[in-house]
Order: C-alpha cells, then sequence, then structure tokens
C-alpha cells in the first residue's frame, strides 16, 4: 500500500473547513478526541496521565479528552493559559506523579518562538524521564518547515492528527518526533498543490528488466565529463554501470587524462570532443570538475547535448557569481537535474530561513523549471509543477565522501535505461538508502556492489 501524501498547514486548514462547513466544529473535536481515547486504550489503560494544555485548538483536544477520560482513568490536568499565571511547582507535582505525559500545548500553528514561562514548561516535561505523548505535533516545531521554535518537546511518540506533515521528515524536527502514529479524522483531501510524498519503492518496478538478447547500447550510454579529480567521476561511471546502464564514458581535457589511469575496467576513458556529445543517453556534468572549468564552455556543452543532464558539485558552484545567467540558462533547457546540497545550493539560488527547505528547493525549481534534488539527511526533490518527495530513509552511513557521486551515477544509470525523471528520481533515492543500512557499507566503494543487489531484491520483494 502506497504511503499517504504529506499536507502543508494551509492544506490542512481548508479540509478542515471544508469538514466543519459541512459538520461542525464540535463534531471534528469529538472525532479528535474519539481517536485519541482510542489510542490510550490500546497503549495506556492503567497509567497515569497527565494532559498539559495549551490555549489553541490543540490544548481543546487535551481538555477534551480528559473530561471523556475523568471518570473510568487516574487522568490530571495543567492548563498552560496566557491570562493564568503559571505554577511551576504545582506543574513538577503533576510530572511527579504521573506515568504519561500528553503534550498539547501548541499544535502546527505556532508562528513565533517559545520565550518566558513556556520555556520552563517545556524544560520540566523533556527532564522528567516520563513517556511524552505529542498530539498532532511537539510543541514548538513547524509543521511545515520542521523548524525548532527556540525550544520543543521531545517526544516519544507522536499522534498526527488527520494528515502527515512535512515538517515531521524535516530537520530538526524529525529528531524530536519520536514513532509517529496517524490518526484518521474523515477529513477531505486538499484539493490543491503542493503534491508532497514520502520516498518509497513504489518506482522500483519500473527499472526495466532486460531481454536476453539484448545488447549494450540498448541499455544507455552515460557520458560523464570528468575533471582533475577523477574519482568523483569514476564513481558516477562505474556506479551508473552497476545500475544497469550498457556503458559509461568519461570525456576528459588532455590536461587531466593522466589523472585517470586506475579507471576500472569496462568505463571508457578518453580526451574530451564535441563528438562526444552524439548517441549518449545521459550526461552528467559537475563531479570532480573542479572550479576552473571554463564557464562558458560547461554552458556549451550542457546546450548541445539533448538528453537528460545531471548536473552536481562544480557544474553548480562555479556559477556562483553568475546566479541570474544560470537561472536564466537553464530556464530555456530540458530535462536538467540539479543535485546540489545545501552549501552548491546557496551559491547560486537565495535560500530563505522564513521557508522550509521544501519551499526554497520548490521556488529555485521554479526559477530554473526544471528539476532539483537538494541533499541532506532530509533530501528534498522538487519538479516545478509542484511535485514533491521528500526522503526520511537516509542512514548515517551515507555521510561519507563520494555519496553524492554515487547517487548521480544510479540516477543517470536509471535515466539511461528510458526511466522518466520523474519516477527515475525518487527511486534513485530509494535505492541509495537501501544500500546504506547494511553495517558493512560504511564507504562508497562498498555501495557500488551493492547497487545490483540491492535493486533486484527490492523488485522480487515488491
Amino acid at each position: 500500500m502506497n504511503q499517504p501524501n504529506l499536507y502543508t498547514i494551509n492544506q490542512i486548514k481548508e479540509s478542515e473547513n471544508i469538514y466543519i462547513k459541512k459538520n461542525s466544529l464540535n463534531k471534528l473535536f469529538d472525532n479528535a478526541t474519539t481517536k485519541i481515547i482510542t489510542f490510550i486504550k490500546k497503549n495506556y489503560k492503567n497509567k497515569k496521565i497527565l494532559f498539559v494544555c495549551g490555549p489553541g485548538n490543540n490544548g481543546m483536544d487535551g481538555k477534551l479528552t480528559y473530561n471523556k477520560l475523568l471518570e473510568k482513568y487516574d487522568v490530571s490536568i495543567f492548563n498552560v493559559d496566557r491570562n493564568i499565571k503559571i505554577n511551576l511547582k504545582k506543574l513538577k507535582n503533576f510530572i511527579k506523579n504521573s506515568e504519561i505525559i500528553f503534550d498539547c500545548i501548541f499544535g502546527t500553528g505556532l508562528n513565533k518562538k517559545i520565550s518566558g514561562e513556556n520555556v520552563k514548561i517545556i524544560e520540566l516535561i523533556n527532564n522528567s524521564n516520563k513517556q511524552i505523548v505529542a498530539v498532532d505535533i511537539p510543541s514548538g516545531l513547524s509543521g511545515d518547515s520542521g523548524e525548532r521554535m527556540g525550544t520543543c518537546i521531545i517526544a516519544d511518540t507522536t499522534l498526527a492528527m488527520g494528515f502527515l506533515k512535512p515538517g515531521y521528515f524535516l530537520q530538526p524536527a524529525k529528531e524530536f518526533i519520536g514513532k509517529l502514529e496517524l490518526l484518521n479524522l474523515g477529513l477531505p483531501l486538499p484539493t490543491f498543490k503542493p503534491n508532497i510524498k514520502l520516498v518509497n519503492k513504489k518506482y522500483i518496478n519500473n527499472i526495466p528488466c532486460h531481454n536476453s538478447n539484448i545488447n549494450k547500447y540498448d541499455k544507455g550510454h552515460v557520458l560523464v565529463i570528468g575533471g582533475e579529480m577523477a574519482g568523483a567521476s569514476r564513481l558516477v561511471a562505474y556506479s551508473s554501470r552497476k545500475t544497469g546502464c550498457g556503458l559509461s564514458t568519461i570525456s576528459v581535457e588532455e590536461k587531466n587524462l593522466k589523472y585517470y589511469s586506475q579507471t576500472e575496467p569496462g568505463t571508457i576513458v578518453k580526451i574530451f570532443n564535441n563528438s562526444d556529445l552524439n548517441n549518449k543517453d545521459v550526461l552528467v556534468i559537475g563531479p570532480g570538475l573542479g572550479k576552473s572549468f571554463n564557464t562558458k564552455k560547461l554552458l556549451e556543452i550542457i546546450e548541445s547535448f539533448h538528453g537528460p543532464k545531471i548536473l552536481d558539485a562544480d557544474a553548480i558552484s562555479i556559477f556562483e557569481n553568475k546566479k541570474k545567467q544560470f537561472s536564466k540558462f537553464l530556464f530555456k533547457q530540458k530535462n536538467i537535474i540539479l543535485t546540489p546540497h545545501t552549501g552548491e545550493f546557496k551559491r547560486v539560488f537565495s535560500y530563505s530561513k522564513k521557508l522550509s527547505k521544501i519551499n526554497n528547493c520548490l521556488k529555485a525549481s521554479k526559477l530554473i523549471n526544471n528539476c532539483i534534488l537538494l541533499k541532506g539527511n532530509d533530501t528534498v526533490i522538487a519538479f516545478p509543477d509542484e511535485n514533491i518527495w521528500i526522503n526520511n530513509l537516509a542512514n548515517q552511513n551515507l555521510a561519507t565522501a563520494g555519496s553524492g557521486d554515487v547517487l548521480c551515477g544510479i540516477i543517470a544509470g536509471l535515466l539511461a535505461q528510458n526511466m522518466v525523471i520523474e519516477e527515475a528520481m525518487p527511486a534513485s533515492l530509494f535505492i541509495q538508502s537501501k544500500i546504506s543500512k547494511s553495517k558493512k557499507n560504511v564507504v562508497v566503494e562498498d555501495f557500488i556492489g551493492e547497487i545490483p543487489i540491492a535493486i533486484n531484491s527490492l523488485k522480487n520483494n515488491n
């Protein structure tokens, strides 16, 4: 079964308003409390439960749940009301006499940093050594961006009310969510974009299965424009063939040819000629390129190549002082894929702290009218039509030199086999995440050998 989509706060507000208009606000609260109580009956039937409730709708969920449980459960409540002086000593006693704390202080509507007594309240809860359950979202986190608003609750479990929010899967929020439980409130699906999804195995079966009579040219040819750092280019070329393409060529300027003497057998290495751009299926440029590469020449190469083009690393960074030229040029091109990490992204695009990683990536994608994969522990893929993926499967093993080069190779290998960009991008992240899970795979050289094994395993298990 496919994972549910993620919805922004504005999308959820639209959905709730439609529901309230058709039914009532009381009906919505009743649905929410019923789901929370069902969760409590299943998990904490004989536990002492403390509800810490704020002034908004999130707090109301907690208060109504408390009222319904009062006769049959050992429950207590502490109200955090802006109009009532906070009694921290009283809260300490409540915490001391509880086993489970339900955080209902601030919901997804929080739009300013937590301050004053509220900081102390959150610190008391976090330092309690009690199980903490956050209703909708740990107080202090943004549901859209995952931003930590000064401080936040560190939850053991988060009850997602109605829909999953993108902030759950973005840094730093993903570190504070704990176990995520989705409670279905019967809300109508939002009607407008963005269309945000989690990376999953949906497109793995779309990787071609080749007939026995196929030849290497039928499986596609990846061209890598290499530079002075041969290792990165070699990783791209090798991993593209491990992903299934038939041929990989590294084309370099004559002065750099000497750095490629140790290139893996099967990878073609040659001095660059414009004719290299013919009869190739995918172009990768940037890994190992070097910042001295001529920008005019780079643009000419991109413009002359008509298949999918993956721009990474130096192919992005060298335009730091030519941002407008770079964006205007890319806007006129088709089948462009940018795969920057945050540092490279910031060199050529504006990055606002007021926007989420998703919105920053989407804004840049629309600016160039092409796909951007913004790497990190919470990698985001954005297309200009507002189709977006978040990867929440990343493993710490990916924090090693060359993992981005291998990802480029996987993407290129899938595209060379005629996968469409919209499917190849999330599929490549899923494959990369799969091979990084093994404790044996701690450097990229380990990852590469696992690529075909992982692909075959994933396809057979679908």
